[in-house]
């Protein structure tokens, strides 16, 4: 028994370490597809030339990694000619080491970041003014700083959260359909891509009031959902 065990061990290592060369190589020809046609990634994004055709190939080859992979591109107002392209899982803990391998294995261009959304990103009074630079999704410009939230439901058992998001211009983006998804972009770099999943069943969003009271820094969020997820009871609260 403990020979077979043994060779059970030993066949899974090899398993183990062909498909990890496997991904590498799949990984390493996705950034080739990536350097040849960066030009052309460029136009599609900031100027729309073959939009469509462009990115139906790049998430061709990312499905080649992995079916759920996918990317999400913002600007960056400080740097107007450098993009930022982060690679998202939905919130799949299996694509973690994937998503990572993108990232140590991405090439350095000069005008490109790569991130992803794996780890929540801790704000204390040393880089507070990171949040102070706009990040650009399609027309919509936010800066992390300016956005609060407020607690509408929460259930410790499921750990899912309804929160409500408050905007400085919601009233004239209300009808824009990129806000939502910038601000769920701004959320999941704030406290990762799987909480995001895990502890985030809905969120509103309403305009700034004038005069706000009892609103809790966006930035925040993070350290909330963990506080919540401490308590060993069913919480709600409701404004």
């Amino acid at each position: 028994l403990s020979i077979k065990i043994q060779l059970i061990n030993a066949k899974l290592k090899i398993m183990k370490k062909s498909n990890n060369r496997m991904n590498l190589k799949k990984i390493n020809n996705f950034w080739n597809w990536f350097i040849q046609n960066e030009k052309a990634i460029t136009a599609a994004f900031k100027n729309q030339i073959n939009h469509e055709e462009v990115f139906d190939e790049m998430n061709q080859k990312l499905s080649l990694i992995s079916k759920r992979l996918g990317v999400i591109l913002i600007e960056k107002r400080e740097n107007p000619d450098k993009t930022v392209l982060i690679f998202t899982t939905e919130g799949y803990k299996s694509l973690n080491a994937k998503v990572e391998a993108l990232v140590n294995q991405a090439p350095l261009i000069y005008k490109w970041e790569f991130e992803d959304f794996l780890n929540p990103r801790k704000y204390d009074e040393s880089n507070l003014k990171e949040l102070e630079k706009p990040i650009i999704y399609q027309d919509i410009e936010l800066k992390t700083s300016e956005l609060y939230f407020e607690p509408l439901e929460m259930n410790t058992r499921n750990k899912k959260m309804k929160i409500l998001v408050y905007t400085k211009n919601y009233k004239y983006q209300c009808n824009n359909e990129n806000l939502e998804k910038a601000i769920s972009i701004i959320v999941c770099r704030l406290i990762g891509e799987y909480k995001y999943k895990r502890s985030i069943a809905l969120i509103q969003l309403a305009q700034m009031p004038n005069f706000p009271k009892n609103l809790i820094h966006l930035y925040e969020l993070d350290d909330y959902i963990d506080f919540l997820n401490d308590l060993n009871r069913k919480v709600k609260i409701i404004i």
